[in-house]
């Protein structure tokens, strides 16, 4: 063995198999969809259902970051992102100020509207937060 493969082999000892993310995290090894799991030791990360499961559980916990207005950041770019999808989320609100017709064309679609007003309501709550906030505590992106 050369110089260059025994290199290579070393590379290789030091590979994500070394670090296991079950070891570290006691839900990772039973939980599907927790982060984690689908990567843990001998296993690819390419199985469609951990991944729609690992998907899934990310979306619940934004979800649960909005409400509990810990969906925050200091990135201004992150910040106009949220405000922009927030109005544009919340805009159907302003059709209850429209004609009678058009009130009642939202209110009969209602099932359909409410999804997104919510989240676009729940994102500009959460924009505000991070502008009162804008020097305590942590933020989603790390910064």
């Amino acid at each position: 063995m050369n110089g260059l493969e025994k290199k290579l082999q070393e590379n290789n000892a030091k590979s994500s198999y070394i670090i296991n993310m079950a070891d570290n995290d006691g839900n990772a090894k039973y939980l599907i969809g927790w982060p984690g799991y689908r990567t843990s030791h001998n296993k690819s990360g390419l199985g469609y259902i951990e991944t729609q499961a690992e998907w899934a559980h990310m979306r619940g916990l934004m979800f649960r970051w909005l409400i509990t207005g810990k969906f925050k950041t200091r990135n201004l770019f992150y910040l106009s992102a949220m405000t922009l999808y927030g109005i544009l989320g919340a805009s159907p609100v302003l059709l209850l100020f429209a004609s009678e017709n058009e009130k009642r064309g939202f209110i009969q679609n209602l099932y359909f509207f409410a999804p997104t007003v919510l989240i676009g309501i729940l994102l500009l709550v959460n924009v505000v937060l991070s502008l009162i906030r804008w020097n305590k505590g942590g933020s989603i992106t790390g910064d």
